[in-house]
């Protein structure tokens, strides 16, 4: 945690000490639609829709060319909809739901470079990588009353790179809001324990970011 502490102080302290003419803050919310990859067991398991919160900043270099550090609160969600066996008392197998879900809480750091264009340069795509760190993690279902925690069972580092592509709208002079689009790669294999089949565990989530943005 420390670490990730002082990349952000690292990346976000510059940003205060520049003219404020070339600054932009902002504060923004969205949806999370997450999923697993790198085994075929993680594969199997449905994406979930779940949400993120966090706060940005944004330095330009040119007039259509910036760089962008958030710092979000992510929530990730997979789920696990198939069939499970159990047997009764009497020794006959019963088949249910097992209606379990992963779900892990990031504190993700991503830093990218926004490239705008158009007639009013409203549109903008976007490119760079992002920090995750791991707060915690758990496995619950439906046929069970107590959660599993399993923050023991990953790793608290997740990297990557992040794409996207919005849409600016302009509503005065200091402020503005931003609809993208946003793909997280994740590249680090998660697991912090043997994976199925000598596999990984790496995320994958795409966002719909709603961002309101203002000048100090």
């Amino acid at each position: 945690m420390k670490k990730l502490f002082f990349v952000i102080i690292f990346i976000c302290f510059p940003l205060v000490l520049v003219a404020q003419d070339k600054i932009k803050f902002g504060v923004n919310g969205g949806l999370n639609y997450a999923s697993l990859r790198g085994n075929d067991l993680a594969e199997d398991l449905d994406p979930g829709i779940s949400y993120l919160v966090g706060v940005s900043a944004e330095y330009f270099l040119k007039e259509n060319l910036s760089i962008s550090a958030n710092l979000n609160y992510e929530n990730k969600t997979a789920k696990d909809n198939g069939n499970v066996y159990l047997i009764d008392e009497y020794g006959f197998p019963t088949m249910i739901k097992s209606d379990s879900k992963s779900i892990y809480n990031y504190l993700v750091l991503p830093v990218y470079v926004n490239y705008y264009f158009g007639k009013k340069d409203d549109f903008y795509v976007n490119g760079g990588m992002f920090l995750g760190y791991l707060l915690n993690s758990k496995l619950t279902s439906k046929n069970s009353e107590n959660d599993t925690d399993t923050i023991d069972m990953n790793k608290k580092i997740d990297a990557g790179l992040v794409f996207g592509f919005g849409k600016v709208f302009q509503l005065n002079d200091k402020n503005e809001l931003k609809l993208e689009i946003r793909e997280n790669l994740g590249l680090v294999n998660t697991s912090d324990v043997d994976v199925y089949n000598d596999g990984t565990i790496k995320t994958n989530s795409l966002n719909l970011i709603l961002n309101w943005n203002f000048n100090l």
